[in-house]
């Protein structure tokens, strides 16, 4: 759930002058308008600006065109002066402490949690990126008895130094800034304490990269699929060791009917026929016969579009009611490949599919423990996913769809794709933007004794 957060009734309307060089305190609405598309890259729209200036606000009917102008000159002459790069931000945020958490060490923020954000302008909005730096009011127990005798529950200001802002690659209309240091204070302005985050680590691109590779031969060896690139004709045999059931999507004739160009099933190669050599084509791979295989002229097990994508929940075709394989009860694998033409072949340019993972405390938490060192490659945010809340938690079909949506930990790594996802688990999920990068990975949350994680393969 997302919080949002408001600015403290004291501050001024006017942009505040910088305290040293780009550093702003408390910026109107028109500055964030100009340091925003500053970040996007975009030139600021100078009149609109200067019609959202106070000077223009209050000038006369006869005096405004004159006015418009000034304030367009003082706009621009500002301009270079908001370098995103540099740019140092100070907000004056209302903010709560609590229940004091010994095992913490404090009192958790009120305004540092994961979808923490402030409104800016037009529809955007700034959220923390290192927010769990900085979630805990830090306090021995005996100075959090002593402070909260001092403030009760009371609100209390937090004057938060921003840096480093920039557009998020997972929200839409987001911008994510790094906290460097808050200053706390009572209600009359007394200083209650100063914190400062620790520094962020510096990335080490070679290691992150090589982590980031092993993780993707991970992911091809614990789905049994092949990488990407491979031949068709390379990738049948190896995958006929590996999975019990393997249908293509694509049909070819049949005497006076139509069968699938692609069928494994019960150790035995039933059907193997050329594919369209202009079409690209689709492998499912399971591990149980079903209603999941494609049917001529379609691809969709009819039960899950009552109970999936007929429902308006994600779609969870060939994947299985409750991301369960189909086999509900036993931790499983199942996948998806996409092969297109190529060089007078067809290769593998896509897969996503289910790594069924032991259950953990948090989606987040399954995450990184897959994901091990490799996590660092990562951009993610906790959100949610729409898929049926009482399928996850049965991995099977219910009569009647439960709750809507289950909590998710998404991130993606690697260079960005272009196009949609070849599965999207975020597609009705508002305000996130889809994750195209070349791999993505889901810790879906709400089963009972497993964590579904969904991965996407691109390139």
């Amino acid at each position: 759930m997302l919080k949002t957060l408001a600015l403290t009734g004291c501050l001024g309307l006017a942009l505040a002058a910088p305290l040293a060089a780009e550093t702003y305190t408390n910026p109107d609405r028109a500055w964030w308008t100009g340091f925003l598309d500053a970040v996007d890259g975009r030139a600021p729209d100078l009149a609109a600006l200067a019609r959202q200036d106070p000077d223009y606000l209050a000038a006369h009917e006869f005096t405004r065109d004159a006015v418009l102008a000034r304030v367009m000159a003082r706009l621009q002459a500002q301009q270079p002066r908001i370098d995103p790069a540099t740019a140092e931000v100070v907000l004056s945020i209302g903010a709560t402490l609590g229940d004091f958490d010994a095992g913490q060490g404090g009192f958790p923020v009120s305004i540092f949690t994961p979808n923490s954000r402030l409104p800016l302008d037009s529809g955007r909005e700034l959220f923390f990126r290192n927010w769990k730096d900085v979630a805990l009011y830090p306090a021995s127990r005996e100075e959090g008895r002593a402070l909260r005798q001092r403030i009760g529950m009371r609100e209390i200001l937090a004057q938060v130094t921003v840096t480093d802002i920039r557009k998020s690659a997972t929200r839409h209309l987001g911008y994510e800034g790094r906290v460097t240091g808050i200053s706390y204070y009572t209600q009359d302005g007394s200083l209650l304490r100063r914190v400062t985050p620790p520094e962020a680590a510096p990335v080490d691109a070679a290691a992150a990269e090589g982590n980031l590779d092993a993780l993707r031969g991970k992911i091809l060896s614990d789905a049994r699929i092949p990488a990407l690139g491979t031949r068709w004709e390379d990738a049948a045999p190896a995958l006929t060791a590996d999975w019990p059931v393997i249908a293509s999507d694509d049909f070819v004739p049949y005497g006076t009917a139509r069968q699938l160009a692609f069928l494994w099933q019960d150790g035995a190669v039933l059907s193997d026929q050329a594919h369209d050599p202009e079409k690209s084509f689709k492998v499912f791979l399971q591990q149980v016969p079903g209603a999941w295989m494609p049917q001529d002229g379609a691809s969709i097990d009819v039960t899950d579009v009552l109970y999936g994508s007929g429902a308006g929940v994600v779609d969870t075709r060939a994947l299985g009611p409750g991301l369960a394989c189909y086999t509900p009860g036993v931790p499983d694998r199942c996948a998806v490949l996409v092969f297109a033409p190529s060089g007078g072949s067809h290769v593998l340019t896509g897969a996503y599919g289910v790594l069924e993972q032991p259950v953990a405390a948090a989606p987040e938490a399954a995450f990184r423990a897959y994901a091990g060192a490799a996590a660092a490659a990562f951009t993610g945010l906790e959100t949610m996913a729409d898929y049926d809340g009482e399928a996850i938690r049965a991995g099977d079909r219910v009569p009647h769809p439960g709750s809507r949506g289950v909590p998710t930990y998404a991130a993606g790594a690697g260079a960005e794709i272009t196009g949609k996802p070849l599965y999207d688990p975020l597609k009705n999920t508002t305000d996130v933007n889809p994750i195209a990068r070349e791999l993505a990975l889901y810790a879906i949350g709400g089963a009972e004794d497993r964590t579904p994680m969904v991965f996407v393969l691109g390139r």
